[in-house]
């Protein structure tokens, strides 16, 4: 595109604003000609960006050099909706290593070149420190008892690894906030007394009183798949579920897995329910699950095989897996392989909703805790947040607190929460699973045959 053209273009977004097609390919043009600059005022200039995957990610593409911050919300926007999206884990791993931060970029270029392998580029491998051209073999097996974590995400899986590395890195593990026994039990759960129950049914009951299951050829262990809105506690139940059983925990993120070497996600992920099999009881918590088991019609050629391995480790809760409790979350069911959900994997598919009016004034209960406050209607607050995800209410504390840490800095000691401050912060937000639920709606309506949606429907038509 010449210069002539480029002129042209941005006269007619003058005209229309709301030409996004015009103007991504304009920034995009503005990028790839070295004048980042020109393609921040377009973007400055521009209305809300369309829900297409395709013109946020432009957007965030700008964003990457005139503004990080509202790069990385809009990238993690993108990554809430796609988790599969590779060039949103490419922009993330530029972002990251703009800001110096060499070990999480390399972290996110492994998904980005894992789902899709046409986004390497040997430049920026030499920028964050990955070997050019590694040649292909067999990953070393290292002995111990926990999967490998001694290894970069990005460092070639035939590197050598000592013993020091290898014991710090089950140290980490252990000491991390994704493994070890919780002390979160359904007690620290607000409200979901019907999901709890189900689960309690499904996973504890049999752990618990394994004679009474055994009867009827029940085993201890299973799986559950969780499905819902973001910020709705489906992770604080999992947790929740090893704390009731004593059980360790162990969460897995994609991040956990992909690597972009042949055959090393598909090792990893092997050895990390290896794991969890000697170190049994043992709940298995994979947040995200549509990331890792996606459908493979939609999976490329380097994450299927990624899903048949899953897919054979859950064929061990009828076999093998006594005593491992697999738990599973999504927001996007709809994305998730159908063979997943077959008897023996994930059989147990539960709609986790919006905590409903009780369950929010428990949670605002919790999150206001010993802050300085007057006498506050908790029922009266929870009744004017109809619809608000726990991590909503999470954030209207956050906010409210905001407002009184201000009226402190100004006027001295003595502030405090009142109801009025929480009532006009609750005006000022919006509850963040209306956009959710829109979308699931379609779903309900027109894509469930099989009844997988039953409980949604049920909950949709009460809302």
């Amino acid at each position: 595109m010449n210069e002539d053209t480029a002129r042209l273009l941005e006269k007619a977004l003058a005209i229309s604003p709301d030409d996004w097609e015009t103007r991504s390919h304009l920034m995009a043009h503005y990028l790839d000609a070295g004048n980042p600059e020109r393609a921040a005022i377009l973007l400055e200039a521009a209305p809300t960006p369309p829900e297409a995957e395709e013109f946020r990610l432009t957007a965030a593409r700008v964003q990457v050099g005139s503004d990080p911050e509202a790069a990385l919300a809009s990238l993690q926007a993108i990554l809430a909706a796609n988790r599969g999206c590779a060039r949103a884990y490419l922009l993330l791993a530029q972002l990251y290593l703009k800001r110096g931060l060499v070990d999480e970029a390399r972290s996110k270029y492994g998904a980005a070149t894992v789902i899709d392998e046409s986004l390497a580029d040997p430049k920026f491998e030499a920028l964050i420190g990955v070997p050019v051209g590694p040649k292909i073999t067999t990953p070393k097996k290292v002995q111990g008892d926990g999967p490998l974590k001694a290894v970069d995400p990005l460092q070639r899986p035939d590197a050598e690894v000592s013993e020091e590395e290898i014991a710090s890195a089950l140290r980490d593990l252990q000491e991390g906030e994704n493994y070890g026994t919780p002390k979160t039990t359904f007690a620290d759960v607000g409200g979901m007394k019907d999901v709890i129950e189900r689960i309690r049914m499904n996973i504890i009951y049999p752990f618990e009183s394994p004679e009474v299951f055994q009867k009827y050829k029940r085993r201890p262990g299973g799986g559950v798949l969780m499905y819902g809105p973001p910020g709705c506690g489906k992770t604080h139940i999992a947790r929740a579920t090893a704390g009731e059983c004593g059980a360790t925990f162990i969460s897995i993120a994609i991040t956990d897995v992909l690597s972009k070497w042949i055959g090393e996600s598909e090792r990893r992920l092997h050895e990390i329910f290896e794991y969890a099999r000697r170190r049994s009881p043992t709940v298995v918590f994979i947040d995200e699950v549509d990331a890792l088991g996606v459908s493979r019609g939609d999976a490329g050629s380097s994450m299927a095989p990624v899903v048949n391995v899953l897919l054979t480790e859950l064929d061990g809760i009828s076999a093998r897996n006594e005593n491992l409790m697999v738990l599973a979350a999504t927001n996007i069911p709809w994305k998730v392989d159908s063979a997943l959900r077959r008897p023996g994997r994930f059989d147990r598919v539960i709609f986790v909703p919006p905590p409903d009016e009780a369950a929010r004034a428990t949670i605002l209960r919790i999150h206001l805790g010993d802050l300085p406050a007057e006498p506050l209607d908790l029922e009266k607050l929870a009744r004017l947040t109809k619809l608000f995800s726990g991590a909503d209410l999470r954030s209207l504390v956050e906010r409210a607190t905001e407002t009184v840490i201000a009226e402190e800095l100004r006027n001295g000691p003595g502030a405090k929460l009142t109801q009025r401050i929480l009532a006009d912060t609750i005006k000022e937000m919006r509850p963040s699973t209306t956009e959710w639920l829109e979308t699931a709606r379609s779903y309900a309506a027109y894509a469930n045959r099989s009844g997988l949606y039953d409980d949604l429907a049920t909950y949709l038509e009460k809302h």
